[in-house]
Order: structure tokens, then C-alpha cells, then sequence
């Protein structure tokens, strides 16, 4: 195992997983639930980790898709070009990133699933009472949508780790895993004890162009290495 490039793999790793669990509709919207029907902390918590052991599950899964699909492709390259052609594959895929959302100025991305204050809205006595019999199908709704949306930003990472060997791929994985838990979790937990004002709307946008350039640097890094 080239351990440099293993090292290089997993800060891209690690920082793509931590960037995108950073995002509003990876956590608040379980806050909003739980605080509108005064769910313990626990409960609450424990519906986020089931969204992101999904979440995390179904990604894993796809990547493992790709690094099977990858060494298998890899058979018919020469060892030599193996280093370069990852390398330059990241590359292109952090361009990509970077320049469709520019290509893309005339629509409007919509990552979110809350909108307005919803911390703070008032609802009458009926109202709750409704409210109480539809949150588990609202969580439970939150956890099936959010296992189905995998990260598709760490998909790039799986396809230039097909090259090293699985060792390293798991441990890509787990990396991804406890970041992305953690990072959901702690963030979950914040909003339900009156942080939810944190400030992290501008990744709904912006995201793209920071994986783009996470991905352009790993790149140029591998390819020096």
C-alpha cells in the first residue's frame, strides 16, 4: 500500500463526509420534528442515527459497486498509468463540480426540506393532536428519504481508491461513516438544546464548488506524490 496516497484519501475522505453531513436537511429537519412534539433528546437522536446508518449504508454500497466495476477495468491498464489516470480521473470530477453549478446560474438548488422558522411556529390543540399522529410517519418518511439520497459527492473517492487494495477501501468507509454520524448527530443535537440558528444555509449552495475543489487538490496531490 502506497501510504502517502492512503493518507491523501482519507483527508479528502474525511472532509467530504464531515462538509456534507453540514447540511441543513442532513439534521435540522429531525430537530424541527422532535422539538415541535417535545420528544425526548434520545428519541429524537436515535431517529437521526437511523436516517444516517442508512444514509451511510447505501453510499458505502454504491461505492463498493464502483471500486468492483474499477478493479476489474484496472486489469487492463498498466500498472505505471494506474497512479496518473486516478489522479487525473479525481481531477476531472472536482471540474465537474466546480463548473456545473455555473452552467446552472439560471435555475436555483433547493437542498433543504424546511423552510421559514419552523423552531418556532405555533400550532392550535387540534393541531398538535394531529400533529402527534403524524410525526413518527414524518420521521420515519425523514429516514427512508434521507437513506435514499446517498452521498453521491464521496462516489468519485471509491473510484479512484479501486486501485488500492481493500484494506484501505474499508477503512475509507468507516472514516466516512463515523464522520458523517458524528458530524449529523452532534449537529442534531444542537439545534435540540436552542442552537438552530447555526448558519449553515450557505452549503445548500455552495457545496458543489467545495467538493470540486477538495477533489482538484486530492487530485494534484496524488499525481505529486
Amino acid at each position: 500500500m502506497d501510504f502517502s496516497s492512503a493518507g491523501a484519501l482519507l483527508a479528502g475522505t474525511l472532509s467530504i463526509a464531515a462538509l456534507h453531513a453540514l447540511i441543513p436537511s442532513h439534521w435540522l429537519a429531525f430537530a424541527v420534528v422532535g422539538r415541535a412534539q417535545r420528544w425526548p433528546k434520545g428519541k429524537t437522536l436515535s431517529f437521526a442515527a437511523l436516517a444516517g446508518a442508512g444514509h451511510v449504508l447505501f453510499t458505502v454500497a454504491l461505492g463498493l459497486v464502483l471500486v468492483i466495476a474499477g478493479k476489474i477495468a484496472l486489469k487492463s491498464i498498466p500498472p505505471m498509468l494506474e497512479h496518473g489516470i486516478a489522479a487525473s480521473l479525481l481531477i476531472l470530477l472536482g471540474l465537474y463540480f466546480l463548473l456545473t453549478p455555473l452552467l446552472r446560474r439560471g435555475g436555483h438548488h433547493a437542498h433543504t426540506h424546511c423552510q421559514g422558522d419552523p423552531m418556532h411556529a405555533h400550532i392550535s390543540p387540534a393541531e398538535a393532536l394531529d400533529g402527534r399522529r403524524n410525526a413518527h410517519a414524518a420521521m420515519v418518511a425523514l429516514v427512508i428519504g434521507l437513506t435514499l439520497s446517498p452521498c453521491l459527492d464521496l462516489l468519485p473517492i471509491y473510484v479512484t481508491a479501486a486501485a488500492q487494495p481493500w484494506s484501505l477501501i474499508l477503512a475509507l468507509s468507516l472514516v466516512m461513516a463515523i464522520v458523517t454520524l458524528a458530524t449529523m448527530l452532534t449537529l442534531v443535537w444542537l439545534a435540540l438544546n436552542g442552537l438552530e440558528r447555526l448558519n449553515l444555509r450557505w452549503l445548500e449552495r455552495y457545496e458543489p464548488q467545495a467538493v470540486g475543489v477538495i477533489l482538484v487538490l486530492l487530485g494534484v496531490v496524488l499525481l505529486m506524490l
